[in-house]
């Protein structure tokens, strides 16, 4: 006897929102029957947390980064809501100080109304409390937070995007330009060193030739790393050029500079670099140029310094650095 197969549908069940996805407010008021009654209100739509005045609420506020609104009574023990809003519009937390902040007033209440607007809060709520119009106004004002600070993180992705190599994640040759602009600009202003180094990896079209495109890309990266370890926070590391890159170190003078170019030369050459089962060499050439001391009125001129010098280094057998328009690899 044949049986017939049963076909099993899968049928898609309804997705629960996870609590912890709601947004965080946060409510400051000392009367345990208004913050039971906004509990009630906003259960089902946000997550809350309670302070009893100003000052237990910028603990909350330094503890919960992920605070989206805060809705405030005016007056308080401690510190009142108008000293609160005062604090968060000051605050060097820029999360923090744009936080949209609504204020609970009496209805007769016009002079706390309007100095909590002077302050900086973003709207106000009458007592006693409408629980449709609290809602309204609270889901507006956190809608517009929300849009702005995507659209905030949106600008500082597209400005990353503009500044920065896609390859290598180092800043890209606009990007040097303008650092190097603005660290030239307060060396003169201070009377202070800056430098800049030249560097070029010998023989990479070899690279490419012998080992195909993603080996030359995975030898881009070895080197951009290695780069980056060793310079500052301050310093700036970019890809200026297919296999050439500049590094702007800023409070550093010629001494300076040439013994860090020298461990990054020694660093490249010590590296393993393997492609399948080889070992492949890299060795860069490094020129470098010194504001005050080598002729340039500007980054754009500097860096011409020293990319003559690390044609002589190229032209004197590669693999070595250049710090004078002798050639020379020292001071002596």
């Amino acid at each position: 006897m044949m049986t017939t197969p049963t076909t099993q549908h899968n049928v898609p069940t309804k997705k629960t929102k996870n609590p912890n996805e709601q947004p965080l407010l946060l409510v400051v008021e000392d009367s345990p029957t208004t913050q039971a009654l906004l509990s009630k209100y906003f259960g089902s739509h946000y997550r809350l947390l309670h302070a009893s005045d100003g000052v237990e609420a910028c603990d909350v506020i330094a503890m919960n980064p992920e605070i989206a609104l805060i809705i405030t009574d005016i007056n308080m023990p401690n510190m009142t809501g108008h000293q609160l809003l005062v604090k968060i519009r000051k605050s060097e937390n820029n999360h923090v100080k744009n936080l949209p902040v609504i204020v609970m007033t009496t209805f007769e209440d016009n002079t706390d109304r309007n100095l909590a607007f002077l302050n900086g809060a973003n709207d106000f709520i009458t007592k006693p409390i409408d629980e449709m119009e609290l809602l309204a106004r609270v889901n507006v004002h956190y809608r517009l937070a929300h849009t702005i600070r995507e659209l905030e993180a949106s600008k500082h992705a597209l400005a990353e995007l503009a500044t920065t190599d896609p390859l290598t994640r180092l800043r890209n040759r606009r990007a040097f330009f303008e650092n190097g602009a603005k660290a030239l600009a307060m060396a003169r202003r201070y009377v202070s060193d800056i430098s800049v180094i030249l560097l070029d990896i010998d023989h990479f079209k070899k690279i490419n030739d012998n080992y195909g495109h993603q080996a030359g890309d995975e030898a881009l990266m070895v080197v951009a790393h290695i780069m980056t370890e060793l310079t500052r926070d301050v310093d700036t590391v970019a890809r200026i050029g297919g296999e050439e890159f500049a590094i702007l170190l800023p409070d550093t003078n010629r001494l300076g500079t040439a013994v860090l170019a020298e461990r990054i030369r020694a660093s490249i050459e010590r590296e393993q670099f393997i492609v399948g089962d080889k070992i492949v060499p890299i060795t860069v050439s490094i020129g470098i140029a010194s504001f005050g001391v080598d002729p340039g009125e500007d980054i754009d001129q500097l860096l011409g310094v020293a990319d003559n010098r690390l044609y002589m280094a190229k032209n004197s057998g590669r693999n070595r650095i250049c710090v004078n328009d002798e050639g020379k690899t020292t001071f002596a």
